[in-house]
């Protein structure tokens, strides 16, 4: 490794302050103020614009980036696979990191054209990491004797296996509720027999997910499933040290099957 550029390092200085706190905050209350975005945006402006105007960085080069991280954190935030905070978290990110710093050579060697991308790409593989963590935990769980299924025996086994990807069985004494659980069950409707398990839970409505955890309750449910919802500027945090130091990893695992 080179000398690291020294606004360059100071652009990664400013995004790991950003991301660490906006990463124990998310943790702990998973409400961010926009405030953190806001301020740490103004210090990528601020230096971005200082290299424009000393010419060495492009007023294309810093354009491009932005306005693909804002086109596309839209786009995912409106397809509710983003939050808020999300939006704004990548935003703020392309203003700081428009480019791949200079003197930092990353130990796959590649990333994207548009550098941005390569935070998106390294991110979603970081946020897919959990759903391997929940299934590990899970099937352990079920290797050791819990029966997590039990009363379930309408669900086919593809629900169940996704059901082990993206939530957990807990008592219902240890239920947080939202905005850090939702229910991955409904409760029995009048008559009918057996558990109901849903895939999808709907984060948008809290009063709803107490609501049908209250009724969980009332129905004499001593465990159930529940999400966890991805504190994924956690994620974030993750993809934008691989992205330093590690590279574009799916790129480089696309390329390394198609072109080799």
């Amino acid at each position: 490794m080179s000398t690291v550029n020294p606004l360059d390092a100071a652009r990664i200085l400013l995004s790991l302050m950003m991301l660490g706190y906006a990463s124990w905050i998310d943790l702990r209350t998973r409400e961010i103020y926009d405030l953190v975005w806001v301020v740490f945006g103004a210090f990528g402006l601020i230096i971005a614009v200082y290299e424009v105007y000393s010419g060495t960085l492009s007023l294309t080069g810093l354009a491009i980036p932005v306005v693909f991280s804002v086109v596309v954190s839209f786009a995912l935030g409106y397809l509710g696979l983003f939050g808020g905070a999300d939006v704004l978290a990548f935003i703020t990110l392309a203003v700081l990191n428009p480019c791949a710093p200079r003197g930092i050579e990353p130990y796959l060697g590649i990333s994207s054209i548009i550098y941005p991308l390569t935070l998106f790409s390294n991110s979603a593989l970081a946020g897919a990491s959990f759903a391997v963590v929940l299934f590990t935990r899970n099937l352990m769980l079920s290797v050791n004797g819990r029966a997590l299924f039990e009363g379930y025996a309408s669900e086919p086994l593809w629900r169940r296996l996704v059901m082990m990807a993206t939530g957990y069985k807990i008592g219902v004494g240890e239920v947080r509720g939202p905005p850090f659980q939702y229910p991955l069950e409904l409760p029995p409707e009048e008559g009918a027999q057996g558990r109901r398990l849903i895939l999808l839970p709907d984060i948008e409505d809290d009063d709803a997910a107490e609501e049908v955890f209250r009724r969980l309750r009332e129905a004499g449910y001593i465990d159930l499933w529940v999400s966890y919802t991805l504190p994924f500027i956690v994620f974030i945090a993750i993809g934008y040290l691989l992205t330093l130091f590690v590279g574009d990893i799916a790129l480089f695992v696309m390329i390394r099957l198609f072109l080799t």
